[in-house]
């Protein structure tokens, strides 16, 4: 076993990972998030009040009714900006459990370099038409949904940082966690380490499937699932036609910071 990761491949961009590896780094990325879940709980509540907090709760609210009910109560007592930092650092850790998964069970482990992740040199005339192609692909779907959401009288409550875009320092940090951190972390995970494990075993449909269908759940977005998993999918077909990261954190990037806006001005 140690020779075997010891020794170079003499194809720098070989996976050498195998589904395995992917569970153990997918594991310590929700075990991280999961202490810091309940870390943040006990954080709000120690902020909050428990007692305020169980009035706040026990009322008939949804997602985006509940957190600008808590912010409205930290905002009284004067921790609301304490709490967003809290909560920077919080989406910081939480983005950085999923590269650390990979690093532990894929670069450490294998001792191979970080372009066996995808961190290569790409064509960058086709590479930037296909990242344009792909996000535009992506919002015109993602807004296409949401209009036969509403045409339906499905009402989407699943974002929970709405409630903050009327507070600068809130959107600060949700812009640097949504256009920086995210893409560089997910790609990496989901593009660079789950779907190159998976394809090594399956065919490029099956991976590209199974990649986005853990990239569309791990989001956490019940109304938002169709159009992030057909993104994951779009991100998949990118990456297998680049052989490089880095146009899907382009149109990672570039897709957070149009709904970002969007957030804002709605």
């Amino acid at each position: 076993m140690m020779e075997e990761n010891l020794q170079q491949n003499k194809n720098p961009d070989a996976v050498p990972w195998n589904i395995w590896d992917i569970v153990k780094g997918a594991a310590v990325a929700i075990a991280i998030t999961l202490v810091l879940g309940i870390a943040m709980g006990f954080g709000m509540i120690a902020l909050v009040g428990i007692t305020e907090l169980q009035d706040i709760v026990t009322q008939d609210l949804t997602s985006s009714e509940l957190i600008q009910a808590i912010i409205d109560a930290l905002e009284a007592n004067g921790k609301l900006n304490m709490t967003l930092a809290f909560m920077f650092l919080f989406m910081l850790l939480g983005e950085g459990a999923m590269p650390l998964g990979t690093w532990l069970f894929g670069v450490r482990k294998y001792r191979c370099g970080w372009g066996t992740l995808g961190f290569r040199k790409f064509d960058v005339g086709r590479g930037l038409l296909l990242v344009l192609l792909v996000t535009l692909l992506g919002l015109g779907i993602s807004i296409g949904y949401e209009f036969l959401l509403e045409y339906l009288g499905w009402e989407d409550s699943s974002n929970i940082y709405a409630p903050f875009d009327e507070n600068g320092l809130g959107i600060a940090f949700f812009a640097i966690t949504a256009v920086v951190v995210a893409p560089l972390a997910e790609e990496i995970f989901f593009r660079g380490f789950l779907f190159q494990g998976i394809g090594k075993r399956l065919k490029f449909a099956w991976a590209a499937i199974i990649s986005a269908a853990v990239f569309a759940v791990a989001h956490f977005s019940p109304a938002g699932l169709v159009p992030i998993f057909i993104l994951g999918l779009l991100l998949a077909w990118l990456f297998n036609k680049t052989k490089s990261v880095w146009p899907c954190i382009m149109v990672h990037a570039a897709y957070n910071s149009i709904a970002l806006i969007f957030m804002i001005i709605s």
